[in-house]
């Protein structure tokens, strides 16, 4: 292996990683409700994987539209236009405002949505009792991103870990407290239950986007920034120019992202009409799953931020792009062998340890240990998929993803997923093996396009 594969390995491992362990921190303060809430009750734990089922669908899908701004600010900034920077980072901060009042639009509508398709009356208030305490802090996670971003385009991700490390302790610590309540002397604090989780997570998320807004503006953005149009003195239609180019990436990815999260939340939720405790196992899959894609998320973003700056540069951007590519091939390998270790080496069936209490919950836990090879197949094919289409992206071809994960996604794995449970009423056994064939079928795909693309380039 030469010398300059392996600085690429080491380079895409540190950005990358600080990346993916920051998202793995933040995916954690949600796990954490998860956690606190299997102290609670089925019925508690069935509700918010429901609720954070529909969220993770639009932070996911979010992720991908927004995501067309991110090489193009790279771009921006590595070629020293600051102005182009700061007008495509206002620019995706106007997107991700609309998109929260989107979220805040569908969660209002989310319990009757649920009443509609005949869900337990008990399970949907619990739910809603989730939902209007945390519902602020959906809508930010959809600002989030593009702050986020527009750090990220400067190729920094230095406090990063920092501030998601003081958001998961805090986290913690906060959802106990007005979760469970506590006394202390002659301080007494009631639990407010699954609504008291909520709000700890709007409160301690509102702090994190404080911080990643102080980052952003230590970066050197200011609105101040974004050149005035020579011919209206004005600075909006700066901003609006920059909407065609990022769209063009953005809605490609975007619809990549939410095919990608339908199938998911689909699943969970048909399951859910017949099945509670069954959609609890799979939802808790479906967890840890979302958990371990962090890694090659944040790889991911390491790759097109990589690619892009190499793009931006006068230098021999084939050879840099072909290194990148092996790089992140090796660096994907070693991951999933990781994730191959943890399951079949040591034997931990990871959704188990979500459950804090397990030995309350024993039919679960077999339900999950029936589950456990699935689960292992949805994270790894899940991780290697988000890497190649991540490459293939680099190399400006977004389509081959977008077509293959609707065909897969759409017509294989929800069309399995609607016979299985729907019409045969198969157990949830079925449901998660529509999954895993939908990935498998879209790995094999998007694999052979990136083979030929990297034949003839």
């Amino acid at each position: 292996m030469g010398t300059s594969l392996r600085e690429e390995m080491i380079s895409l491992s540190l950005f990358g990683g600080r990346l993916a362990l920051a998202e793995l921190i933040l995916f954690s303060v949600f796990l954490t409700d998860i956690l606190l809430l299997g102290l609670m009750g089925e019925i508690n734990l069935s509700g918010v994987l429901l609720a954070n089922a529909a969220f993770v669908l639009c932070y996911v899908t979010a992720l991908g539209f927004l995501q067309g701004a991110l090489p193009l600010a790279s771009q921006r900034f590595e070629v020293g236009d600051r102005g182009g920077y700061h007008a495509i980072v206002a620019m995706s901060l106007l997107l991700g405002g609309g998109m929260a009042v989107l979220v805040l639009l569908i969660f209002l509508v989310f319990p009757f949505a649920l009443r509609l398709f005949d869900y337990q009356p008990d399970l949907i208030a619990e739910s809603w009792r989730y939902i209007s305490w945390v519902l602020p802090a959906y809508m930010l996670a959809m600002i989030y991103i593009p702050v986020r971003n527009g750090v990220i385009a400067t190729g920094s991700s230095r406090w990063f870990l920092t501030l998601s490390l003081v958001t998961l302790v805090l986290n913690a610590g906060v959802s106990y407290l007005l979760g469970f309540g506590i006394s202390l002397g002659g301080l007494t604090i009631p639990g407010m239950g699954t609504s008291g989780i909520a709000l700890a997570s709007t409160i301690v998320d509102s702090m994190l986007f404080a911080g990643f807004v102080w980052l952003l503006h230590r970066s050197g953005f200011r609105l101040s920034g974004i050149p005035v149009d020579a011919l209206t003195t004005r600075r909006w239609p700066v901003v609006r120019r920059q909407l065609a180019p990022a769209m063009a990436i953005g809605i490609p990815i975007g619809i990549v992202f939410f095919v990608d999260s339908t199938l998911f939340s689909s699943a969970l939720m048909l399951a859910g009409r017949h099945d509670v405790q069954g959609m609890a196992a799979i939802g808790l899959i479906f967890e840890w799953s979302a958990l371990a894609i962090m890694v090659p998320v944040g790889l991911s973003e390491a790759i097109v931020q990589r690619v892009a700056s190499a793009t931006g540069n006068a230098g021999p951007q084939r050879a840099i792009i072909a290194s990148i590519t092996k790089a992140a091939l090796m660096v994907c390998t070693v991951y999933v062998a990781l994730l191959a270790t943890i399951h079949f080496g040591l034997g931990i069936n990871v959704p188990v340890y979500f459950i804090v209490d397990a030995a309350a919950h024993p039919d679960l836990v077999a339900r999950l240990d029936d589950l456990a090879l699935l689960g292992f197949l949805v994270a790894a094919l899940h991780a290697v998929i988000i890497v190649l289409a991540a490459i293939l992206r680099g190399l400006l071809d977004v389509r081959t993803s977008m077509v293959a994960t609707l065909v897969c996604y759409w017509g294989i794995g929800l069309g399995l997923t609607v016979l299985f449970i729907e019409i045969l009423r198969l157990d949830v056994w079925y449901a998660l093996l529509a999954v895993v064939i939908a990935l498998a079928t879209s790995t094999a795909v998007i694999a052979l396009r990136l083979r030929l693309r990297l034949r003839s380039a």
